[in-house]
């Protein structure tokens, strides 16, 4: 009987670390299907600085100088107040590369949202996603594939991909800025993927 409740008390205190452990794993794996991480990013904005073309500084030069010679004045030597040259800050309008709508993967990974290419005033391209939401989960990452539409690891890997950043949060707009030197033409999706488990989470397929 002793021996009985020794082995009872050894069982019970080997279960409780396998316990925790499973507890663990449980929550890492099933606490994102019922808590979002929102994320809210404003468009990135480029200020461009323009300064007046040199012939518009040439003509009013000349229209003070020929309306001095014309009163028989000497022109005034500017100065470095008058000489001063206007520099405009202006914000530029991106340009759109590509884009397209993402969709659900399966009934149970789900995507929803606008996924977008911009290419900004000082030639920084930008893949940006607005009204977006997907289905929540572990170890996800936004991809750029080759496929049109992956289904699976093995789709999103075979015609090329290329990995962009951990996904900022599952809900909400943000932006993921692209290599300068990365061949767009190469990539027909933008791809939600969890790593971990090889499981793709929403796709959108990218067009002109």
């Amino acid at each position: 009987m002793e021996n009985m409740r020794r082995f009872s008390r050894l069982g019970l205190v080997l279960s409780v670390p396998v316990l925790v452990v499973v507890i663990a794993v449980g929550w890492y794996l099933l606490s994102p299907l019922f808590i979002d991480q929102q994320v809210e990013e404003a468009f990135p904005v480029v200020t461009v600085a323009t300064m007046p073309d040199a012939t518009v500084e040439a003509a009013a030069t000349e229209v003070v100088t020929a309306s001095a010679a014309a009163e028989d004045v000497t022109a005034p030597t500017p100065t470095a107040e008058a000489t001063r040259v206007t520099v405009a800050v202006t914000e530029s309008e991106p340009v759109h590369l590509l884009g397209g709508m993402f969709v659900d993967a399966d009934a149970v990974h789900r995507g929803m949202g606008e996924a977008a290419i911009y290419e900004l005033a000082d030639g920084q391209r930008v893949l940006r996603f607005e009204n977006f939401e997907v289905t929540n989960g572990p170890d996800l990452y936004v991809y750029l594939s080759g496929h049109p539409a992956p289904r699976s690891g093995d789709q999103l890997h075979s015609d090329g991909d290329f990995e962009v950043a951990l996904l900022k949060g599952n809900v909400g707009s943000q932006n993921y800025e692209l290599p300068a030197d990365l061949d767009l033409s190469a990539f027909r999706s933008v791809v939600i993927y969890c790593k971990q488990f090889s499981v793709v989470f929403s796709t959108a397929e990218l067009g002109g």
